[in-house]
């Protein structure tokens, strides 16, 4: 992986951009010079395909590591020089343009500590596919977990329970099943689906909050009750 990723740095036709589903890296990414690591992460961007996820494992530091670590040929060789330090690493993610970027594991005890720095390996997953427009086809989705609210990598704040709009695009990376998101959160659908091509742009200036009329319809007055159905079954919920 190291010689694919420093070639196809040096020479990006090597593979064709929107190309790849999944990229994979186990411990070498530490190892491409430091002046060079932000664009390997871009052209990691660039192979992959919409949808498309990178998952990386690396060795990072917590905190800055010190000229001797960064000039000793054997901390080179030994995947400790050019350690990312940890909240950098993910940086390098967001910069790059992924979106869900998560961290799925990251090792308890230290695999090595010089001079107070503490290295440990961790294994991150990322996707590509926020790249695009905004279309507005009457969409929301309901934030689910513990947080009163979150954020996401495009700026949209979530709040528990309250049904957020959202643009066509951002409610296809929060809803698939395969998504990142999707067990934290509900997905309300419109009641009348509008098509992509009749779509009109999604107006990002918004109120954040989705009326549940606009989902339902304006014109919305359905009534009704459970009577039927209680009277078709023994059990009752009350």
């Amino acid at each position: 992986m190291r010689q694919n990723a420093i070639a196809y740095v040096a020479n990006p036709l090597l593979i064709p951009d929107n190309s790849v589903d999944v990229v994979i890296s186990n411990y070498v990414l530490n190892l491409v010079r430091p002046q060079d690591k932000k664009q390997l992460f871009s052209e990691i961007h660039c192979l992959l395909k919409r949808g498309g996820r990178a998952v990386i494992s690396d060795i990072v530091c917590d905190q800055n590591t010190i000229p001797e670590i960064l000039h000793d040929p054997e901390l080179w060789s030994g995947c400790i020089s050019g350690a990312f330090r940890e909240d950098t690493f993910l940086e390098m993610f967001e910069e790059a343009g992924f979106y869900g970027i998560e961290i799925l594991s990251r090792q308890e005890q230290p695999w090595q500590v010089i001079n107070g720095i503490e290295f440990r390996s961790v294994t991150v997953r990322a996707f590509k596919g926020k790249e695009g427009a905004c279309w507005e086809r009457n969409q929301a989705v309901i934030y689910q977990d513990p947080w009163k609210q979150v954020r996401d990598d495009d700026g949209h704040i979530l709040h528990r329970g309250q049904r957020t709009a959202v643009c066509d695009k951002t409610y296809q990376i929060f809803t698939p099943p395969n998504s990142p998101y999707s067990h934290k959160i509900i997905p309300v659908p419109p009641y009348q689906d509008i098509p992509l091509e009749l779509a009109q742009e999604f107006d990002c200036q918004r109120t954040q909050t989705r009326h549940p009329k606009e989902s339902k319809g304006l014109d919305y007055q359905l009534t009704q009750t459970n009577n039927q159905t209680a009277s078709s079954s023994s059990e009752s919920c009350c």
